[in-house]
């Protein structure tokens, strides 16, 4: 159990209501969404697009090759 104000609770609660889900349905997204979102952060660095190495040419990125990258 964890203790948290009651005008936290209320809000959580109202929240829930608004929303039409249940208190821990609404916890649990929220809590999944932080964690997607620091996953994804991985530190600030956006990810970084493949390379393939190809010796004398030199280093080929996917967006060059493909126009779906931006």
């Amino acid at each position: 159990m964890i203790e948290i104000s009651s005008e936290t609770e209320a809000r959580i609660n109202d929240e829930a209501r608004r929303q039409g889900v249940s208190v821990d349905a609404l916890l649990e997204r929220l809590i999944g969404e932080r964690t997607t979102a620091a996953h994804i952060a991985g530190g600030g660095a956006a990810p970084k697009l493949p390379r393939l190495h190809l010796g004398v040419i030199g280093d080929l990125h996917r967006r060059e090759i493909y126009d779906d990258v931006r």
